[in-house]
């Protein structure tokens, strides 16, 4: 592997971190973009909640996150 593609690798790995964390738990597949690939990424998150009672009020939280790179592939959409 040279520096360029380390470079974009991790470069898609940085942008689809900061994109999960937006996410908020909201279970998405999306597609990262660099120069020379494309990654797409799928983001899984199960949720806890309680409901609350009349003394506190109701919330969430994750529970558990997956996260699965399906393919990365390069500009002639080739999978690499």
């Amino acid at each position: 592997m040279n520096a360029t593609t380390h470079t974009e690798l991790m470069q898609i790995a940085k942008e689809a971190a900061d994109y999960i964390t937006k996410l908020n738990g909201e279970s998405e597949t999306f597609d990262v973009y660099t120069e020379n690939y494309t990654a797409t990424i799928d983001y899984r998150a199960t949720i806890g909640e309680d409901a609350g009672d009349r003394r506190t009020a109701s919330s969430w939280w994750i529970e558990s996150e997956e996260v699965q790179v399906e393919g990365v592939y390069n500009e002639e959409g080739e999978e690499v």
